[in-house]
């Protein structure tokens, strides 16, 4: 009953003899006794409160909010006196006054709840609002759109479509379904995006549907209510909103469906037009939501792409180490997540996250991009000497020799035409002279050869090299010349690997180029460390490391992972050019060497070693 067909009530304490009851009647008001049991409804229909000394006026306010008090005497505190000699008419006239009085305030009252529940709804909104904007994740970003908005539309269930246009039709992408009623199994299914569905309908024309009872529908309509899921699951569909989701550029991105809508009293309801309003601000407020999240995923995959394009371009450069920049990266991700469990104290507040997890593996594919700044002949360089190098020396041994033999052969040619007498000893002088020159001049040669080989450590002995550089002869010119130059034999004596000094600065520079390029990137702020974490990880604790020597705590902790990672990578991978695979195990104890030199942090290599990580990884075919 609305406020419009409600009945006042007129409370009095004997109304059977009252001539304001009797009048009261004639205008049909309900009249009834002060101690006589009322409901809420009752009380708050109390239009006229007549106090004598049965009812005390103590508290009676509260159980009749609307009422006018009256009393028959002067001193009390009601808020109209009745004079003892009123007549009919002014007995009416009280009553009209406090039916208006009455209807007043029931006014106020229904427009101060009206005003709650609006306000309440606002709240609500700004609350759903505040929530979609810290989901990060599309599936929770969808449950609490759909959680919300059943709230404040006080239905039973709610269904969720995504449009998605990739598709050729495009289709409609059920995501999700709620009801309090009954517990289901949902499936993402696809559904065609045509006019025949209800939900299709509102995705492929943009329009609203409000629908009092979907078993009702006019069968002239171009969409139909598929029963099915009702009968199979025994539930009543009756009332339906459906309401498009629309971008900043009004595109229907997606489709909120609304079943069953119940009132406060848990009565079946229709979808009025104010809650309609609110839920469309709702599906605005998600189609914006689902649009930036589908954004930020966008340019997550494009990070991702950029990032392996990235990995590829330099294996593509550089072959002998195609797979060693995911190897590092599958790796330090997995070392980082062993040491919080490691039980150091100065890794237990490690707290890694799925944003940190993935800053870290962009780095790691990302430490040795700079190398696209290093030329080819020394980024491929596999022995210390260039093959057109080493072929010129092969050539001038060859050319040595030569010289050699037809210098014997003049001599002997020399013996013949000046026939000593003990010609036979004389030429075999020359033969054993010649002889013992090809013989040093092998020597130099092998010596050559194994110097030119790339050592895995900081040993060897090259001082015979300088034997090898004084060996002079004389051209065809008529030049004094060497077997070798000063050029070779620098690079020659190199102590480690196969670069020379000058050749390894310009290698070490890939680390400042992958800084300068990373830095240039526009990161995100939960990736903005990548540029520091990537241009670190040659970095060593002593200070000793490249570019900036940085020592100790100034190198970042995923920087000091990467690099025992790096080294060990390194040092077993079977497709250096410079060197050979080495074991497992000597490659473990080559880090500890390092991190006893103080090099490299003895606590993670000893995590990862003890982890066995490299056989974890070697086993799910990381490696």
């Amino acid at each position: 009953m609305n406020m419009g067909e409600r009945r006042p009530v007129l409370c009095l304490s004997n109304p059977a003899n009252s001539v304001l009851a009797a009048s009261a009647r004639e205008l049909d008001w309900q009249v009834l006794r002060h101690d006589e049991g009322m409901s809420d409804a009752h009380r708050d229909s109390v239009a006229l409160v007549v106090m004598d000394d049965m009812v005390p006026e103590a508290g009676s306010r509260v159980l009749f909010p609307h009422a006018l008090f009256a009393a028959l005497s002067s001193d009390s505190d009601a808020d109209l006196e009745i004079p003892g000699a009123a007549n009919e008419e002014s007995l009416r006239q009280l009553l009209r006054h406090s039916e208006t009085h009455w209807r007043r305030n029931l006014k106020v009252t229904q427009l101060a709840t009206e005003v709650g529940v609006r306000r309440q709804r606002l709240r609500q909104l700004s609350e759903i609002g505040t929530l979609l904007s810290t989901q990060q994740s599309l599936d929770s970003l969808l449950e609490t759109i759909l959680t919300e908005a059943r709230k404040i539309a006080s239905c039973e269930g709610g269904s969720l479509y995504l449009v998605d246009e990739k598709d050729d039709p495009p289709s409609l992408v059920f995501k999700l379904a709620q009801n309090s009623a009954f517990e289901a199994t949902f499936v993402e299914t696809r559904l065609p995006m045509t006019p025949t569905s209800i939900a299709g309908y509102v995705a492929t024309s943009g329009g609203e549907l409000n629908i009092a009872d979907v078993y009702e529908l006019s069968p002239d309509l171009p969409y139909r209510f598929n029963c099915s899921f009702d009968e199979k699951v025994s539930y009543r569909t009756r009332s339906m909103l459906v309401l498009p989701m629309r971008d900043h550029r009004d595109r229907v991105v997606g489709v909120l469906q609304f079943v069953n809508r119940v009132d406060r009293s848990g009565q079946p309801a229709v979808f009025d037009a104010e809650i309609v309003e609110v839920v469309r601000a709702v599906a605005s407020q998600a189609a914006i939501s689902v649009q930036r999240s589908t954004l930020v995923q966008n340019i997550n995959d494009l990070f991702e792409g950029f990032v392996k394009a990235s990995v590829k371009t330099i294996e593509q450069r550089d072959p002998s180490t195609s797979g060693h920049s995911f190897r590092v990266a599958e790796s330090t991700v997995a070392l980082m997540d062993l040491l919080p469990a490691s039980g150091l104290s100065r890794f237990r507040d490690i707290v890694l996250g799925e944003e940190e997890r993935r800053e870290i593996r962009y780095a790691a594919l990302l430490h040795d991009f700079g190398k696209i700044g290093v030329r080819e002949k020394v980024l491929l360089k596999s022995n210390k000497l260039e093959p057109e190098r080493f072929a010129m020396l092969e050539y001038r041994f060859e050319l040595q020799r030569e010289r050699l033999r037809r210098r014997a052969a003049e001599r002997e040619l020399h013996l013949l035409h000046s026939r000593p007498v003990d010609f036979e000893v004389a030429r075999r002088r020359v033969h054993r002279e010649l002889e013992k020159q090809l013989s040093r001049l092998n020597d130099y040669w092998q010596w050559l050869v194994k110097a030119n080989e790339p050592n895995l450590l900081e040993d060897g002995d090259f001082r015979h090299l300088i034997e090898v550089r004084e060996e002079r002869f004389l051209d065809i010119d008529g030049t004094i010349g060497g077997l070798i130059d000063d050029n070779d034999l620098l690079s020659l004596s190199v102590r480690r690997g196969s670069l020379t000094p000058a050749e390894r600065r310009e290698i070490q520079s890939h680390v400042v180029h992958t800084k300068e390029f990373l830095s240039h990137l526009p990161w995100p702020p939960e990736l903005a460390a990548i540029p520091a974490i990537a241009g670190a990880h040659h970095e060593r604790l002593d200070g000793s490391g490249y570019p900036d020597g940085l020592i100790g705590e100034q190198i970042p902790l995923g920087a000091k992972v990467m690099a025992v990672c790096d080294i060990y990578d390194a040092l077993t991978a079977m497709d250096r050019p410079y060197k050979s695979a080495i074991t497992p195990d000597r490659a473990a104890e080559i880090l500890h060497d390092e991190a006893r030199r103080g090099l490299i942090d003895q606590d993670i290599v000893s995590i990862f070693v003890n982890a066995r990580l490299h056989e974890k990884l070697l086993k799910n075919g990381t490696r």
